[in-house]
């Protein structure tokens, strides 16, 4: 059997500053300071299963220590990465449960603080930890560039004055660096064997979540922070809100943003998605209990919300990938025994691997944050476009191309989009337009509320064939048949597209019929909607004979 904590323990050790700190706080249990931890939140925002919270708990309880939390709002970097409103809403909103969770049930305090930028969060966080005499700071590993970059230099900071800086594997149900292939050195490049490896390991394997005790310690220590801080439920509730409220007052400014009604997409994201950790365990257990034995046939159909909808809570870190996948192994196991794999089961499990893939990629090619492509010979070749106003009909969802729009708007209204039409809309953009992939990416963070970096990327590149699993001649999806075989009666198309209510599906799903309807003297040649701005059929062979270049 192989244990999934010695993978934790091993790559955790590499994290760890090794300057003495344990004998240092070892010694000074016996003066009368008592020790104090910090915990430091980041896309972790839950109290159950996080492996850096219950192994600080551990510890605290081990050296009668008292333990501390802290989460930094950071504006100027939530801008830089393109973090959309509904997301930050999202953080706003799961805050003040975390802290009444932390408190309530594990005796901890959460002080939420202003920091702008994560190089801020450098000295805000070595000040912290010197005004209030903390010897131990623990966190989880985030993997992009920025975020490595900054605990790098926080760890050389904190080691200066002898403060350990412990960093723990949470993200991904398998780490990154644990599945390679079999030469045991490089980072798969293709998902489907990456996955057979990844499946095989978890089922030899032992997974379990790590739940935190509570802090035993009686020791009432008042987190000392800066101003721009606040330490109650309420205070924290209010400190978001003025937070969330500056930054709409920045994105409304964004020209490039102008289409988006901010109010109504917070309005829709929120009824949505409750925030807090019972909220994204509820959906779980709702999900495995009603839709998951339906999930491979009923997935691609996006009016019937057959999807797990979890991936906003895993953005924020509200829910864990373990559970996640723990959940879904014991159904597989109660309705099929010994008897073989189900699956609908399977293929939600393959999708919880996807999200560890590119976290595995991105850690294995840091300069993907850095918008490289992952096939930079591929990239470089194709003169991508950058086209404003193919653009812009793309962004509003006016391209005339009815399964695109519909995708689109819904996007733009309630900051999410079904998973098909994720890759519809991308290859579209890249494929039919030949617009740069970064353009589309960068649009999606923007509107998202599970946007996150690695998956982001990682299906982008995908639908552009710049990433992993390349296949540039065959991935370019049809966006008419692809309504006609995953939207038949054209329900999702007409929710989002209601000047289109009148149209038969039959010709909603075929670019010749559109063309013919919407033309001078055709059937629906009033309806507010265009004609389609590019032919697939041209188009196609004009993105082959791109990536054929030389």
């Amino acid at each position: 059997m192989i244990a999934i904590d010695s993978y934790r323990d091993t790559l955790m050790s590499k994290t760890t500053n090794n300057n003495g700190s344990n004998n240092k706080n070892n010694d000074s249990s016996d003066s009368d300071s008592p020790l104090h931890y910090l915990m430091w939140f980041r896309r972790d925002l839950r109290i159950h299963d996080n492996t850096a919270l219950a192994a600080l708990c551990e510890r605290a309880n081990e050296d009668n220590a008292s333990v501390s939390a802290i989460f930094f709002l950071t504006p100027e970097q939530w801008q830089q990465h393109d973090t959309s409103l509904v997301q930050v809403d999202h953080i706003a909103r799961t805050l003040p449960i975390l802290a009444k969770d932390l408190k309530s049930q594990l005796n901890i305090t959460l002080t939420v603080q202003l920091c702008p930028s994560f190089s801020d969060c450098i000295e805000s966080l070595t000040s912290l930890c010197k005004d209030n005499d903390i010897s131990c700071v623990m966190a989880n590993h985030e993997y992009e560039g920025n975020e490595s970059d900054r605990d790098e230099q926080l760890s050389e900071q904190l080691a200066k004055d002898d403060i350990e800086f412990v960093r723990w594997h949470d993200q991904c149900i398998l780490p990154p660096l644990s599945i390679t292939t079999n030469d045991g050195d490089s980072m798969y490049k293709v998902f489907t064997p990456f996955y057979k490896k990844w499946r095989h390991t978890l089922d030899v394997s032992t997974i379990q979540t790590h739940d935190a005790p509570s802090v035993d310690c009686d020791d009432k220590i008042e987190l000392t922070s800066s101003k721009n801080s606040a330490h109650t439920v309420d205070d924290i509730k209010a400190f978001s809100e003025e937070m969330l409220g500056d930054y709409q007052k920045t994105l409304q400014k964004e020209d490039s943003l102008q289409h988006i009604d901010i109010k109504a997409q917070l309005t829709a994201a929120r009824d949505a998605y409750p925030a807090g950790e019972s909220a994204a365990c509820q959906r779980l257990d709702e999900f495995v209990a009603d839709d998951i034995n339906d999930y491979d046939v009923s997935r691609d159909v996006p009016h019937l919300h057959a999807t797990s909808q979890l991936s906003a809570y895993l953005t924020i870190g509200s829910i864990s990938p373990r559970l996640c996948y723990l959940q879904a192994s014991k159904v597989q196991e109660k309705l099929h025994g010994n008897d073989g794999d189900n699956e609908d089961i399977d293929r939600w499990i393959s999708e919880l691997a996807w999200r560890d893939f590119y976290r595995h990629v991105l850690v294995d090619k840091p300069n993907l944050i850095r918008h490289k492509a992952y096939k930079e010979e591929t990239d470089t070749k194709v003169s991508w476009s950058y086209d404003d106003d193919d653009f812009q009909a793309w962004c509003t969802g006016k391209t005339g191309v009815p399964l695109v729009d519909a995708a689109m708007r819904c996007l733009n209204a309630t900051g999410f989009m079904h998973n098909r039409l994720r890759m519809v809309t991308a290859m579209f953009l890249t494929k039919d337009l030949l617009i740069d992939w970064r353009l589309g990416e960068r649009y999606f963070m923007q509107q998202l509320i599970d946007g996150d970096f690695a998956s982001n990327n990682g299906g982008w590149q995908w639908s552009a064939s710049t990433g992993t699993d390349s296949a540039p001649y065959f991935r370019i999806m049809n966006p008419f048949s692809q309504g006609s075989t995953h939207d038949k009666k054209a329900i999702f198309i007409k929710t989002w597209l209601p000047e289109l209510k009148d149209i038969p599906a039959s010709t909603l799903h075929s670019e010749d019929k559109m063309r013919k309807a919407l033309a001078k003297g055709g059937d629906f040649a009033n309806a507010d909607y265009p004609a389609p701005i590019v032919e697939h059929k041209s188009a196609r062979k004009l993105a082959i004979a791109e990536f054929k270049k030389e």
